[in-house]
């Protein structure tokens, strides 16, 4: 079985284990707005596996019983991981079959130990876990690696993400004005300009000029 195909697999039954759920506690539900695609493609292995955890863990709260999310399933897709897709489009949120997998067997550890699902604690664990064994496995030059999205998210993006999820008005306008006043491209605005590089080039040139001659008038003394 190739890299990619163990993988896949194990992230597959690690999905399955995230549907186990134990105690629940509204209070340490630490999600606001289920990820949109745009973000999705920018997450590593063990966010995406933690995120469909935070999902079924707020289904499970709110009594929808169907733990299916289309957008991750084809962020899967995209990396080749089909397995994993297969189980993320999955109607049953409750799945009590018992890990084939090492990553699938510390996902249900960590699950079985949590002291209440859906808790930071835990999510971080499981992209932890999640992680460090898809490294194990040889994930740097495959697909699940070599597909995820780099470079930071734009406001355009993000505004599709927020009307994926129906984040509301309010919260688009915000992020819609961010951007007329900072630009689409948040790396652009992190970039300095042609004239401050140019300012700051001739305020560098002219301290070394004035320590140049401070130096020489020391000597002279």
């Amino acid at each position: 079985m190739s890299k990619s195909r163990n993988i896949d697999s194990e992230v597959a039954d690690a999905l399955r284990q995230m549907r186990k759920i134990s105690k629940t506690g509204r209070d340490e539900n630490n999600r606001s707005l289920r990820p949109g695609r745009n973000t999705l493609r920018r997450m590593d292995t063990g966010e995406l596996v933690g995120a469909y955890r935070q999902e079924v863990v707020d289904r499970h709260i709110h009594g929808i019983e169907d733990a299916r999310w289309d957008s991750l399933a084809t962020e899967f897709e995209r990396r080749e991981l089909r397995e994993a897709a297969e189980e993320a489009r999955r109607r049953a949120p409750y799945d009590h079959q018992d890990a084939t997998t090492a990553m699938g067997t510390v996902a249900a550890g960590i699950v079985a130990g949590s002291v209440i699902a859906g808790s930071f604690r835990e999510n971080s664990q499981i992209e932890n876990a999640v992680n460090d064994r898809v490294n194990e496995l040889g994930a740097a030059d495959e697909p699940v690696e070599t597909q995820r999205e780099t470079s930071v998210l734009s406001h355009s993006e993000y505004i599709a993400d927020l009307e994926e999820v129906d984040a509301g008005d309010d919260a688009i306008s915000a992020i819609a004005y961010s951007a007329e006043l900072n630009g689409d491209n948040p790396e652009e605005a992190m970039m300095p300009s042609a004239e401050e590089v140019e300012t700051d080039m001739v305020s560098s040139a002219v301290l070394e000029e004035i320590a140049e001659a401070e130096d020489t008038q020391a000597a002279e003394m």
